[in-house]
C-alpha cells in the first residue's frame, strides 16, 4: 500500500473539471441568486481534494481492509460508472455542505478514484452524503513526457513568492 502526496490546483498539468451536479452544489454565488441555502463555495471542495490520501490498491489482486461506508460508496462509484483500471482510491475527506433552510452545514465524505486512461490518469471525486454518492469532479492528468516521469507530473506546482 503506497500513498502519493496530493495533486494541487496549481499544477500545470492538472486539467479540473466540475461535473454538472458539483457546479450546482457548489455554486455558492447561483445558490444564493436562486434562493436555494445548500451550496458551498468550490473551494471548500478543492481544499478536500488536496488533503485526499491515495492508497494503491493490490496489484495481486489482494485485499484492501477500509472502512464500510466508504468502501461501499466507492464500490458503488466503480461499479455504478463501470470504472476500469482503477489504481488508487481514496476516501478520508470531508467536505462541509448547507443543506437546509436553517443554512446548518453537514460533514460529508469525500471520496476519489484514480483511474488509467490512454493517454495518462483520471481522477474522479465524490461527495458521499450518506443516501447518495455525487461525481462532483474530475481531473485529467497528462502521461508524464519522455522528459519526466510520473512522480514529476504529479508534483505540486508553487509559484515562488
Amino acid at each position: 500500500m503506497t500513498t502519493n502526496a496530493p495533486i494541487s490546483a496549481n499544477t500545470p498539468t492538472l486539467d479540473r473539471t466540475w461535473t454538472e451536479t458539483g457546479a450546482q452544489l457548489f455554486d455558492a454565488a447561483r445558490a444564493t441568486r436562486e434562493g436555494h441555502n445548500y451550496a458551498t463555495g468550490r473551494d471548500a471542495v478543492v481544499t478536500g481534494i488536496n488533503r485526499l490520501t491515495w492508497v494503491e490498491l493490490p496489484k495481486d489482486g489482494g485485499d484492501l481492509s477500509l472502512p464500510f461506508s466508504p468502501g461501499e460508496s466507492l464500490s458503488a462509484v466503480i461499479s455504478g460508472l463501470g470504472l476500469r483500471d482503477v489504481r488508487r482510491i481514496a476516501w478520508d475527506g470531508s467536505v462541509a455542505v448547507r443543506d437546509d433552510v436553517e443554512g446548518s452545514r453537514s460533514l460529508y465524505s469525500l471520496l476519489g478514484v484514480e483511474v488509467g486512461e490512454r493517454g495518462g490518469l483520471l481522477r474522479l471525486y465524490a461527495v458521499d452524503r450518506g443516501t447518495d454518492v455525487l461525481p462532483v469532479a474530475y481531473d485529467r492528468i497528462p502521461a508524464p513526457t519522455s522528459t519526466e516521469t510520473a512522480a514529476d507530473a504529479l508534483t505540486v506546482q508553487r509559484p515562488t513568492p
